[in-house]
């Protein structure tokens, strides 16, 4: 349970599970590179201890399996699932500290934001370099609530950025402030606790502090200060903050970024200006490659959203078993079927999110960890005339490209597209189970040479 990044990567790397790259390598694209190659391979953490143009190593592929993420925050992986559900049960509210490393040097004079700090351009198509691992800190102008987010950041010039605020609680916030014809004071937070990183991650309902998140993530409260030129607190022990403000009703083109669905998007987004830059003696910069099906980016949203939805559907469908979310807007769902209602009743209950556009039902014979065999279930289960079912103008992500439209929700200040949705059942229909027995060998035979041979194979 670590206050502090470099805690972390110290625990990493005496557990095997972080690697030093010695060779030079730039910002520009090439950092990226390196650390996509880890994440895509369930590979270690990367720390690229020479930097070009820097004497600040950037680390990357942090939390890219649940094994660290475990690590993170102090269980066994086996355990994950309960730590993330009992932090969310029991917040733990941050306390706060007068002196923090992260102030350690101040600027607020001159700001150059690309001379402090060597933020990675990801891929060829970027517009400029782009922070995709800091969180943004901001507060309810009305209310004075705080809460923060993972939000894309583009360095536009020495003190300006581009940030895309399409989401709550900070969406909300920044709607709330432009209607006053007020500034939105941010900071953006830079190498923090793991924990606080993966709190920032999580979909949380108004009225949470997500700081209150992470306390309860680490079983203790995280130490925050107060920010040297707005009004808010950030983590005491990250490696960087820039604190500035979001100049109200200004919009101009931010991107194009390559985005967690694997395409460049451009939008028209807020402009922030940047105050002041704070950080430790000899930082280290925290990076994310964007659009790792299954690494980092998985590990941070895919857990909560299990965890979350099973929930929720087995109030719908007592039968749910398991939800898994192996790719961007899918989502495969593990039933035990009482009735033929059973997948129609699951499906119906997820389209209509936001970021589920396809879903897929399946039995409990099914390993919904293996698409092999998702897919498997159905090409050879699904009665595809009735037990395809599309959905037209239901609410989509921006970040989709097949989506159209768009619309900024009143409420929460959501920006919603429209699509056309897909659910599968993929089910056995419940008076042909016996003809669709999968095939098995006897299981006592089974467990016992599958045993002999696992022992063989380790000779």
């Amino acid at each position: 349970m670590f206050q502090e990044l470099r805690d972390f990567l110290r625990v990493l790397e005496a557990a095997g599970e972080l690697v030093r790259i010695s060779e030079e390598l730039s910002p520009l694209y090439e950092i990226g590179a390196a650390i996509r190659y880890a994440d895509e391979r369930g590979g270690p953490a990367v720390l690229c201890e020479r930097v070009k143009g820097y004497d600040v190593p950037v680390v990357g592929n942090l939390l890219g399996t649940r094994r660290r993420l475990a690590i993170a925050l102090g269980v066994a992986e086996a355990r994950l699932k309960d730590a993330y559900w009992q932090g969310r049960q029991d917040p733990i509210r941050p306390r706060l500290v007068k002196d923090a490393p992260v102030q350690d040097v101040v600027i607020d004079r001159d700001v150059d934001i690309l001379a402090a700090m060597p933020i990675l351009t990801h891929h060829e198509r970027d517009a400029s370099p782009y922070m995709s691992s800091a969180f943004t800190v901001a507060k309810d102008p009305e209310t004075g609530l705080r809460s923060m987010g993972l939000h894309r950041v583009q360095v536009k010039d020495q003190d300006t950025i581009g940030i895309f605020l399409a989401t709550p609680p900070l969406s909300h916030f920044l709607t709330k402030a432009e209607t006053r014809g007020q500034p939105l004071e941010i900071a953006i937070v830079s190498g923090a606790a793991p924990a606080a990183f993966f709190a920032s991650c999580v979909s949380a309902p108004q009225g949470i502090d997500k700081f209150d998140l992470a306390g309860g993530f680490m079983g203790r409260p995280i130490e925050l200060v107060k920010c040297r030129t707005v009004d808010l607190e950030v983590p005491a022990y990250a490696e960087f903050v820039l604190e500035g403000e979001i100049i109200p009703g200004r919009r101009e083109t931010e991107g194009p970024f390559g985005e967690s669905t694997g395409y460049y998007l451009t939008y028209d987004n807020p402009v922030g200006k940047i105050k002041a830059i704070t950080h430790r003696k000899s930082p280290i910069y925290h990076a994310l490659m964007p659009f790792t099906i299954h690494g980092e980016e998985s590990v941070l949203t895919d857990l909560p959203v299990e965890v979350d939805l099973l929930l929720t559907l087995q109030a719908v469908v007592p039968g749910v078993q398991q939800v898994r979310s192996p790719s961007p807007l899918l989502l495969v769902v593990q039933i035990e079927k009482r009735s033929e209602d059973d997948a129609p009743k699951v499906i119906d209950a997820l389209l209509p999110r936001p970021s589920s556009k396809l879903v897929i039902v399946v039995d409990t014979d099914v390993d919904v960890d293996d698409l092999s065999e998702v897919l498997w279930a159905v090409t050879t289960r699904a009665y595809l005339d009735r037990g395809l079912l599309l959905r037209s103008g239901l609410p989509g992500l921006i970040i989709d490209p097949s989506t159209t439209g768009g619309e900024i929700t009143p409420d929460i200040s959501y920006f919603i597209t429209r699509t056309t949705k897909m659910g599968i059942d993929a089910t056995k229909p419940l008076a042909e189970r016996e003809r669709l027995a999968r095939i098995d060998l006897p299981p006592a035979v089974k467990q016992r040479v599958y045993e002999l041979m696992a022992r063989a194979l380790r000779r």
